[in-house]
C-alpha cells in the first residue's frame, strides 16, 4: 500500500557570524606566536549545543592541530584548552617581520597531514551528532598574535516532527549518504568521498528533533532521503529536485503528521538564530510516502562489523564475527555484478585448516548478516519469505600447504537469529519447519534463485534440526523476540584427514523479505 502525500519545501541557511576570539597562554616576546581563536560558522558546531541553539565555541579539553607552512618543524602541533578559553602547547617562534602561513583544524589527530581523510559516524545517535564536526582555518601573518578563524568543513542537517503520534522513540535516518571527505588544508578545500550508507540521526534531549553531522552533497532527483519509523509505521521521503547539503550551512526541515495521518515537510526557520544567509536553493517538488519499505535494503559499499555482540541502531549489512582472531581465516568483501538486479553482490570466503583452531565455522563464528533494527508485523502473518540469489565455489588441497583448486561448490547455510540472539527461529524450504537452519549447495558456479521462508512463531536454542521434546525443542515466541533480528549466512565446509585445506566461497545477492500469505 503506498500513499503520495504532501510537498516538501526545502531551502539551505548559513550563519555568518563570528563567536568572540580564545587567546592562547604564550607571550609573544621575543617572536613567540600568540594564537586568538574562534569559529566562524557557528551553525553546525561540535561543541554542546542546546537544541534550540546553532552558537558554537571550544569548550574544556578541546585539541587543534596547527601547521606552519613551510617549517618541517612545525607541523601538527598540538593546542589544548583546560577551559574552553586559554590554550597551550609547544612553542612556535618566527623571526620577527616574517610572514608566515597558518593551518590549523579541529579535532587534533595524531599523525595528521595537511591531507586529512575523515568519516562521520553511520549511527550518529549512538555518540552524538556533535562529535563528527570537523573545523579548518588558515592565517597568514608577520605579526607574533595570529588570528585563527574556524570554518565547519561538513555540513548540519536537522528535522523535527511533529503530530506522529508517539512522544519519543520515533528514529529518524538518512539513506545513502556519502560519510567520508578529504579536507586539504594548504587549499583550504574539502572533497566528498564515495563511501555510502544509512546514518541514523542523533536524537536530541527536544522530543522529536533530530541532528546529523554529513559530508557536502547533493542528494539526485527522486531519490529517498528520509525514513522515518513512528508509532508502528515507516514513512519515506524524497524530492523531486536536487537536493544539496552544502559545505558549512545548516538545512532545516519539520515533518508534521496533518489530519489525515498524512506527512508534510516545511522549512522550519527560526527569526531567533542569529543572522543566517540564504544558501542554494532546491528547485522541485517532493512526495512522501507512507510506505512497506524493503525489509532488506539493497547492499551498500561497505559492510559493518561486528564483533560478537549486535548494537547497531539502524538496519544494516554485516560483517559478523565472533572475535578479531577470525579475520585471519575469514574474508568480507563487496563487488559489482551487473547481471544482478542490485548490481552488486556481498561474499564471505572462509579458509579451514586442519588443526587450525579456527578451522570449523559456525553461524557464531564467522557470517554474513544482515540486522534489521525495528520489530516486524506480525498482525496478518507469521510467515515471511525470503529470495534471494546465491552463489558458491569450493577450493581444497590434500596437504595444509598446497595450493588449493578451485573443484567443488561450498555448502550455504541461512539462519535467523531472535532479538537477544538466543534462539533461531524456524526456517524451511518447503514450510515443514522442522529445523532453524536451511541448507542448499549449488553445483555449477552460476547465480541460483533460492527461496526459504521463516516462521516468526516459533524458535529453538538448536540451530539445525529441532528435537520433537526436550529442553532444545519448540517454544512459543513473543514480540519482544521479533522486536529486531539478524538474518546469518555463513558456510561451513571444514578440512579432514583427506582434504586438508578448505576455501569456501559464498556469494548473496538480491535479497528480498515479505510477509507470506497462502492463497
Amino acid at each position: 500500500m503506498t500513499r503520495v502525500l504532501n510537498k516538501i519545501f526545502i531551502t539551505a541557511i548559513a550563519m555568518s557570524a563570528m563567536t568572540a576570539c580564545n587567546k592562547d597562554e604564550h607571550s609573544s616576546d621575543n617572536g613567540y606566536v600568540n594564537f586568538s581563536m574562534g569559529i566562524v560558522t557557528t551553525q553546525s558546531s561540535r561543541t554542546s549545543m542546546a537544541d534550540d541553539s546553532h552558537t558554537a565555541a571550544f569548550t574544556a579539553n578541546d585539541a587543534v592541530g596547527i601547521f606552519v607552512k613551510d617549517v618541517a618543524s612545525y607541523s601538527n602541533i598540538k593546542y589544548t584548552t583546560t577551559d574552553g578559553t586559554s590554550w597551550s602547547g609547544a612553542a612556535i617562534k618566527i623571526p620577527e617581520g616574517t610572514e608566515y602561513t597558518y593551518y590549523a583544524y579541529y579535532p587534533y589527530m595524531e599523525n595528521a597531514t595537511t591531507s586529512i581523510n575523515y568519516s562521520v559516524s553511520t549511527n550518529q545517535d549512538a555518540e552524538g551528532f556533535i562529535k563528527n564536526d570537523f573545523l579548518y582555518s588558515t592565517a597568514t601573518s608577520s605579526e607574533n598574535n595570529v588570528s585563527l578563524s574556524y570554518n565547519h568543513a561538513l555540513s548540519l542537517v536537522e528535522v523535527e516532527l511533529v503530530d506522529f503520534g508517539v512522544t519519543e522513540g520515533a528514529t529518524v535516518e538518512m539513506l545513502d549518504i556519502a560519510t567520508d571527505a578529504t579536507i586539504d588544508l594548504t587549499a583550504q578545500s574539502i572533497t566528498t568521498g564515495t563511501s555510502k550508507a544509512n546514518i541514523t540521526m542523533d536524537a536530541l534531549e527536544t522530543p522529536l528533533k533530530y541532528r546529523a553531522i554529513i559530508p557536502a552533497q547533493t542528494i539526485a532527483a527522486s531519490t529517498p532521503v528520509f525514513r522515518i519509523s513512528a508509532a508502528g509505521k515507516t514513512y519515506q521521503a524524497q524530492y523531486s529536485g536536487e537536493i544539496k547539503f552544502e559545505q558549512g550551512k545548516y538545512l532545516s526541515l519539520k515533518i508534521t503528521l496533518n489530519e489525515n495521518g498524512e506527512p508534510e515537510i516545511s522549512i522550519n526557520i527560526d527569526s531567533n538564530i542569529n543572522e543566517w544567509t540564504e544558501g542554494s536553493g532546491n528547485e522541485g517538488d517532493s512526495t512522501v510516502e507512507e510506505i512497506i519499505v524493503p525489509l532488506i535494503l539493497p547492499l551498500g559499499d561497505q559492510l559493518t562489523e561486528v564483533i560478537k555482540n549486535f548494537n547497531l541502531g539502524s538496519d544494516t549489512w554485516v560483517k559478523f564475527i565472533e572475535k578479531v582472531s577470525y579475520n585471519s581465516v575469514a574474508t568480507f568483501d563487496i563487488q559489482k555484478d551487473e547481471t544482478t538486479l542490485w548490481g552488486k553482490y556481498a561474499s564471505l570466503q572462509y579458509t579451514s585448516i586442519l588443526g587450525d583452531s579456527l578451522s570449523n565455522n559456525s553461524f557464531f563464528k564467522a557470517a554474513l548478516s544482515y540486522y534489521h533494527a525495528s520489530p516486524l508485523d506480525m498482525s496478518k502473518t507469521t510467515i515471511y519469505k525470503l529470495s534471494m540469489k546465491i552463489k558458491t565455489e569450493l577450493s581444497q588441497s590434500a596437504t595444509k600447504d598446497g595450493e588449493p583448486t578451485l573443484n567443488g561448490a561450498s555448502k550455504i547455510a541461512i539462519t535467523c537469529r531472535n532479538a537477544d540472539n538466543s534462539s533461531s527461529f524456524a526456517a524451511s524450504t518447503n514450510q515443514n519447519f522442522t529445523a532453524t537452519s536451511v541448507g542448499k549447495t549449488p553445483t555449477d558456479n552460476q547465480w541460483l534463485d533460492f527461496t526459504i521462508y521463516i516462521n516468526f512463531s516459533k524458535k529453538s536454542t538448536t540451530v539445525g534440526t529441532v528435537p520433537a521434546s526436550g529442553e532444545k525443542s519448540w517454544v512459543d515466541t513473543t514480540s519482544d523476540d521479533y522486536s529486531k533480528f539478524d538474518l546469518r549466512f555463513y558456510t561451513n565446509n571444514n578440512a579432514s584427514a583427506e582434504v586438508q585445506k578448505v576455501v569456501s566461497k559464498i556469494y548473496i545477492s538480491d535479497l528480498v523479505m515479505e510477509p507470506y500469505i497462502s492463497e
